[in-house]
């Protein structure tokens, strides 16, 4: 099949590297790929995999910004010489793009939803969810029955994937060292850490992780934490973590394509969103890598760890919790390695790459195969 992906972007994030990991297992599997972006950090990592990469002017949250209408016009001139039998969006401004052109070229479209939206009045307007919306979760797939009235049957439930043996495999050492270094983080003491954008807004959670590791220093003394990611909260953490006294504990790192490293420091992984997580693609990657996980009990995240037996579960926006699911887990390294372990099998069993794409290429089979029907 010939598979056109449309992204806003290809900066670090979940989506970027729900793109990419899809479309490069695509491109192994034999399918022609084409990825089409306003670029980004990863842009060239769609060329070196051997698949073709449209630059449009994409990078826009506005869904009627005039880029839009640019984007489209693009594309469609590009699609009359390179026949595409399918279509896959992943952002709302993707989504759009995506109904002009099927609409225009008669070719089926699939879109992928990743998180919640509001269902604001241009969403009811102009809905855009595809011949086949794809949710990566339970509670983004209610979210879309409910919320969006999308059709059942046109709704597919895909949890997202990693590649579990990528993740199981250590990084080098010397890597690990480089960024212990780099980032002034010593090794004779417990690390604990996120990973995620540092996006506005109180989701993510990340200043609760500030104030479990305040309260940790009660009991464990001189735990170090590492916050990997970019983005324009990065300044108010910055500011807490001075009020806080934090300094000297507290590192914040830039984001990175290869988590395995950050990762590779870590005792015990902290996911602490407050409401509305969609997935996390980080929490899964932090399991195959298999580390012990304390994660707020909200969104999808219960769907993902079993608590007791893969991970921790905690009641989101309650910093004391937090803090003692860590502890549990930092004093009791015997229980932290059983969780790590049976993280790592949950993911291999349910979130693998490997399935992930199984389902989507069904997805677009049955979307090709329909039109086929259909044509005269």
């Amino acid at each position: 099949m010939n598979i056109l992906h449309i992204t806003s972007h290809l900066n670090v994030g979940g989506v970027t590297s729900y793109v990419l990991s899809l479309s490069k297992a695509l491109r192994q599997r034999g399918h022609e790929v084409v990825v089409a972006s306003d670029g980004g950090q990863l842009a060239s990592e769609v060329s070196d995999a051997g698949m073709t990469c449209w630059s449009v002017p994409l990078h826009t949250s506005a869904e009627f910004s005039p880029q839009v209408f640019s984007a489209t016009r693009t594309l469609a001139a590009r699609l009359r010489g390179h026949p595409i039998d399918v279509i896959h969006a992943h952002t709302r401004v993707g989504q759009v793009v995506a109904d002009r052109l099927s609409r225009r070229l008669a070719i089926p479209y699939v879109t992928t939803w990743h998180g919640f939206f509001r269902p604001n009045l241009g969403r009811r307007l102009w809905p855009c969810t595809g011949d086949v919306t794809i949710a990566v979760s339970k509670v983004v797939h209610q979210h879309l029955l409910t919320d969006f009235h999308v059709p059942a049957q046109r709704v597919r439930l895909i949890f997202n994937g990693v590649d579990v043996a990528q993740f199981a495999t250590a990084p080098a050492e010397d890597a690990i060292q480089a960024y212990r270094t780099q980032h002034d983080i010593p090794d004779d003491r417990p690390v604990i850490g996120g990973i995620g954008r540092l996006a506005s807004g109180r989701v993510k959670g990340f200043d609760l992780l500030l104030e479990a590791a305040d309260l940790l220093e009660r009991d464990i003394p001189g735990v170090h934490v590492v916050i990997v990611g970019d983005g324009p909260r990065r300044p108010f953490l910055e500011e807490r973590i001075e009020r806080m006294g934090l300094r000297a504990r507290v590192h914040l790192a830039e984001a990175t394509v290869d988590t395995r490293v950050p990762l590779a420091l870590m005792d015990v992984f902290v996911f602490p969103v407050r409401w509305q997580e969609g997935f996390g693609l980080a929490l899964i990657e932090a399991m195959a890598a298999g580390k012990p996980v304390v994660a707020s009990r909200v969104g999808a995240i219960p769907d993902i760890v079993e608590h007791g037996r893969s991970g921790w579960l905690v009641n989101p926006e309650d910093p004391p919790a937090l803090a003692a699911g860590i502890a549990r887990l930092l004093e009791d390294r015997e229980a932290a390695a059983r969780f790590g372990h049976e993280a790592q099998l949950r993911v291999r069993e349910v979130f693998s790459l490997d399935r992930m794409v199984d389902q989507v290429e069904a997805v677009y089979r049955e979307l090709v195969t329909e039109s086929i029907v259909r044509s005269p």
